[in-house]
């Protein structure tokens, strides 16, 4: 198909009998140099067109958007035109016409998407009614493999049990000897986000008359025979994890995937792509599936991030309910790695397999205290190169990934926050308890020398809010605390009203406020999400991490040489921070908190010998800003590495 699109597509849509024309007009879009979409040439239809491809990452969202618009510019002969004259008696179009509603001679041209996995020759055709509008989608089988495919999935389809959420129902089937078609309903919406509303369905999906030993199951005795002997020890133990476990079996999707699926809203959605789905599937397997599979495929996670979501969804009280229901709320940890098994063996995906082996590996070893990770079906990634410069690459990618990991989030998950109203009314005393302290605070630091420090204070009042009211209230309290010291040390003293100094200071103190918010807020929800591994990885070596080293060094020699030649007024904290906080997550606790005490005491120095004011010269003044300045480091780094060590994103640096 990839070398003679026109020859197949025409030849698809020809018959022997008297032509009778209906003209098609097509642009060629391809993807990875191979043939993907055949969308109507002109503005309105290519953008209906579109609806058959659910784009996914953002790259791919953004030319979907932009596709129809280059249709119409001198741009559009980049994209190969194809035309020809479809006979209107052939079986194709007659069934094409029977769906759309519509004479066949008169049928417009369908937007046309072409799928090639291994051997198999599929396509699927959006075809619209009389007046432009999306109406069925078909999907047909090319070559034998593809056929064959085509029935199983149509069978499945007929089998599926009326009045279910998000079952696709058959509209009619084609068979011909050189093609086997089914259409569907086309259903419209777009793909999910995250999991909202999923609960619903799968809860619907649950068959709860049915309680059999979950080895007793086709998809089960299918995976035990598929394993390979690289992971026939692990999947030992799961399998005496789960001996004698009995289930109630549940509708199973087999490709529950957002592209598989569309939603109008998180109660009214379809899934599409039936050909793996089994009446008799094992329960939570479907939502795993989505929600690593996007991790993976979609989003292009690590197999770090990707478990942060797993862990995530699974300590969900949604989620949780589902597994009550389910029968699997005691087993569900090694459903997941049983589930990574079947997707490495059974389906043997054609993208993503090498991170699918590394969750399954970070898993058992979080799980079931697995030491050596199994070798994977999958080749092997290219030998890392040697050398100075490749060493340094490689040690600062995992110093930036690892920044990276700690300001990230989980988002497949989907959570409905509350609303401001009802937060203050549960935490109005810790709000207002909040705000008296701040201002507090802020007195005290009126009626007392300008040049002291007080934000371990003003951080101590808002991580306490944090924790009685949440992250949002704890930011708010943050903003109002970057704000307040500023104005404060304005209004005493005039050396510091220059609104330079003030906006500068403001963001300092804002970017420390709120990263102990986030950490603070972190740790505690992490608590429930989270648990300690069995073991720390190996500490780090400085010997392996030189570049790091080294860069955090010339990154604050940088820092001390603008803080030296600007305005003493200015805080540079945050900034002689970082370096510290690197070298915890990278190195351990004792290596960042060494750096600290220097960065702190070269910054304070700096400070004293800059200033032209005899009260920061003072002994007590040094004394008392060098120590202010060290205990907010000791915190940001104490909950650094809580974060470090409790938290999956961690566990192999």
């Amino acid at each position: 198909m990839s070398k003679n699109v026109h020859e197949v597509i025409a030849g698809l849509f020809a018959s022997d009998g008297q032509p009778q024309a209906a003209n098609f007009d097509l642009r060629l879009i391809r993807r990875r140099g191979r043939p993907f979409l055949l969308l109507p040439d002109g503005l309105t239809a290519a953008r209906t067109g579109l609806n058959i491809y659910s784009a996914q990452r953002r790259r791919a969202r953004i030319w979907r958007q932009c596709l129809p618009v280059l249709f119409q510019t001198p741009l559009a002969r980049l994209f190969r035109r194809i035309h020809f004259k479809a006979n209107a008696s052939s079986e194709i179009v007659q069934f094409m016409a029977q769906q759309a509603g519509v004479p066949a001679d008169q049928i417009s041209a369908a937007a046309i998407k072409l799928s090639e996995v291994g051997l198999r020759s599929r396509l699927v055709l959006l075809v619209c009614d009389e007046g432009g509008r999306p109406a069925r989608v078909i999907k047909a089988g090319l070559n034998a493999i593809g056929r064959e495919a085509n029935d199983r999935e149509a069978d499945f389809l007929a089998q599926l049990p009326a009045g279910k959420i998000g079952c696709a129902r058959l509209t009619g089937r084609l068979a011909t000897p050189t093609l086997s078609a089914f259409a569907t309903d086309y259903f419209p919406g777009s793909s999910p986000r995250d999991d909202a509303g999923l609960e619903h369905l799968f809860h619907d999906w649950l068959n709860r008359n049915e309680n059999l030993p979950l080895a007793s199951l086709p998809v089960w005795r299918e995976l035990d025979a598929a394993v390979g002997t690289s992971h026939r020890n692990t999947w030992q133990q799961i399998n005496t994890r789960l001996a004698g476990k009995n289930i109630h079996t549940t509708l199973y999707h087999g490709d529950f995937a957002p592209w598989n699926i569309r939603a109008v809203n998180s109660r009214n959605l379809q899934a599409f792509d039936w050909e793996r789905g089994s009446r008799h599937g094992i329960p939570g397997w479907d939502w795993f599936h989505f929600t690593i599979q996007t991790a993976i495929l979609a989003r292009r996670y690590s197999a770090e991030r990707a478990a942060a979501e797993v862990e995530q969804l699974i300590h969900s009280q949604r989620f949780k309910k589902y597994a009550d229901d389910a029968g699997i709320a005691e087993i569900v940890q090694p459903l997941i790695l049983a589930y990574l098994l079947n997707h490495i063996w059974v389906t043997q995906p054609s993208e993503g397999g090498k991170t699918n082996a590394a969750l399954f590996d970070l898993l058992c070893g979080h799980w079931l205290k697995a030491t050596k990770p199994a070798a994977v079906p999958f080749a092997p990634s290219d030998a890392p190169a040697t050398g100075l410069w490749a060493a340094a690459r490689r040690q600062l990618d995992s110093a930036s990934r690892q920044w990276r990991n700690l300001f990230w989030e989980p988002t497949l998950n989907s959570k409905a926050p509350s609303s401001w109203s009802a937060e203050f009314q549960a935490h109005w005393f810790a709000v207002l308890g909040t705000g008296l302290l701040l201002t507090v605070i802020g007195i005290l630091q009126f009626h007392t020398t300008s040049h002291l420090m007080f934000l371990p204070f003003y951080v101590a009042t808002c991580a306490l809010l944090t924790l009685k009211a949440g992250r949002r209230w704890g930011a708010l309290s943050a903003a109002a605390a970057a704000a307040i010291a500023p104005l404060v040390v304005a209004a005493r003293d005039a050396d510091f009203r220059d609104p330079e100094v003030m906006v500068w200071n403001t963001i300092m103190r804002l970017i420390i406020l709120e990263m102990c918010v986030f950490f603070v807020d972190r740790i505690h929800t992490q608590q429930a999400v989270h648990h300690r591994p069995a073991k720390d990885c190996p500490p780090a070596k400085p010997s392996e991490n030189w570049a790091v080293l080294l860069a955090c060094g010339f990154y604050l020699t940088i820092v001390a040489w603008l803080d030296y030649i600007t305005n003493p007024h200015l805080i540079f904290l945050p900034l002689y921070l970082f370096p510290c906080m690197i070298l915890t997550l990278v190195l351990n606790f004792r290596w960042g908190v060494a750096v600290a005490v220097l960065s702190i005491a070269v910054g304070t120095t700096i400070e004293s010998l800059t200033s032209k004011l005899p009260q920061l010269s003072l002994p007590e003044v040094f004394v008392w800003n060098f120590m202010m300045r060290l205990v907010i480091c000791l915190l940001v780094l104490a909950l650094l590495n809580r974060i470090r060590k409790e938290n999956i994103l961690f566990i192999q640096r």
